[in-house]
């Protein structure tokens, strides 16, 4: 991949070093700048901002932990890396602590181990900048929605039914928005928007009913549901898309910043502050493990606690959470059993009771993940039938009868595989 809109800062006393790095970086396509000087180092990023700084230890004028410290008061958004043949405990302290460096890598180095690291840099210097573009983008938008409503508001006292009409329709923006929103992050992370999707609408506002939210609180918490998401859209399809469990260290630090982005996008529109304070919240576990504050059970809304079961039982069997996708009975049991300690028990009630109940009305929420040998001619397919090499079999809704079933164990014997096989549970 190239990186030509990227570049990077090297600074070290020896220049046959920076001749080595250069030419180890110039496949990236990335602007290079190179010095034996820190002074002349900060000189050039007065002019020249760039992406990355990697520096020795031990310069010439200055001493690395000095330098990188200067470039941390300076340019905060510069990331700092240290490369250096001592491996010196305190300098090293000194370095992080100091200049606030995010990496320190020995020489001699390993050319791929650069190579990532840089590119990880790039990579994160770009999402960045588009999250710092969209949210100056929202923030121009809701700065010409207040100017109308300034306009619209000056014609109060002559045109009360006028303004009474303007605020409805108002009100339908915002719902518009929303779920304009909503469905572009859906699509973002690769969700379909189906059928299935109105029934888990359904289910929260049965669960928040039945925990008494209503009225305005209510609207806040569909709204807190529809855009929970939201803040996951600056980021990489590799991360937006991997199951939380097969995420590095790295990439789950990355990935828990999304509440407070999606919270930053909701406060750029006035009527969403609230539902804004909810999405903030709603990865907090009651044990205190969750984020991204790390808030237990008192100090977390009843609506993001809501918010947090449904959350999760979505993530669990559409495998968000673990690659594998769990059905409704392993999805409950994890919430129950598994990890209790983390859920509002009485939410997870509400939500196995609503969900036997539209078992009950013939709806395909509940299933189940049999084997084909347990397969039955009054079962439905309750998700899409897919081969480990993603070729879509048996479409979701399949009424099963004995030619459908038969034809499944064929294919299980001609691709050699064992199927999970999701089905429909009337209770």
């Amino acid at each position: 991949m190239k990186y030509k809109d990227n570049s990077v800062l090297l600074v070290d006393d020896d220049q046959a070093i920076l001749d080595a790095m250069e030419t180890l970086l110039s496949p990236l396509g990335c602007r290079v700048f190179l010095t034996t000087s820190p002074i002349q180092a900060l000189e050039m990023l007065q002019i020249q901002p760039v992406d990355i700084v990697i520096s020795d230890i031990h310069l010439p004028e200055m001493e690395g932990e000095c330098f990188l410290e200067k470039v941390s008061e300076t340019f905060p958004e510069i990331e700092r890396i240290v490369m250096s043949g001592h491996s010196e405990t305190q300098a090293t302290i000194d370095a992080i602590n100091r200049g606030k460096v995010s990496r320190f890598m020995l020489k001699p180095w390993d050319d791929d181990q650069v190579i990532k690291v840089v590119s990880d840099s790039f990579e994160l210097a770009t999402m960045k900048a588009e999250n710092k573009r969209l949210q100056e983008e929202t923030e121009r938008k809701n700065t010409e929605l207040v100017a109308l409503n300034d306009s619209l508001e000056a014609k109060v006292q002559d045109r009360t039914q006028q303004l009474k009409l303007t605020n409805d329709r108002l009100k339908g923006s915002y719902r518009s928005v929303v779920r304009m929103f909503s469905t572009l992050t859906a699509r973002r992370m690769g969700v379909k928007v189906s059928g299935l999707n109105l029934q888990l609408n359904q289910l929260l506002i049965g669960i928040a009913k039945s925990s008494g939210i209503e009225g305005v609180e209510l609207k806040q918490l569909y709204y807190a549901w529809q855009l929970r998401n939201i803040g996951k859209l600056s980021f990489s399809d590799q991360l937006i898309k991997a199951p939380y469990l097969q995420m590095s260290p790295k990439q789950q630090r990355e990935f828990h910043q999304h509440p407070i982005l999606a919270q930053a996008a909701c406060m750029m529109v006035q009527p969403l502050y609230q539902s804004g304070k909810l999405i903030l919240q709603y990865k907090e576990y009651m044990d205190g493990s969750g984020y991204p504050r790390g808030l237990s059970a008192e100090k977390i809304d009843i609506r993001a606690q809501v918010i947090c079961v449904m959350n999760d039982y979505v993530e669990l069997t559409t495998g968000l959470f673990d690659e594998r996708h769990y059905s409704t009975t392993e999805a409950i049991g994890y919430l129950q059993d598994t990890a209790p300690e983390r859920y509002n028990q009485e939410i997870v009630v509400a939500l196995q009771e609503l969900i036997k109940l539209f078992a009950q009305k013939g709806k395909s929420i509940s299933d189940s993940c049999i084997q084909s040998i347990d397969l039955k001619t009054d079962m439905k397919l309750s998700r899409d039938l897919i081969s480990e090499s993603g070729i879509l079999l048996l479409s979701a809704e399949q009424a099963l009868d004995e030619t459908a079933i038969e034809r499944i164990r064929e294919m299980e014997f001609n691709l050699n595989e064992t199927f999970s096989i999701y089905v429909s549970t009337h209770v």
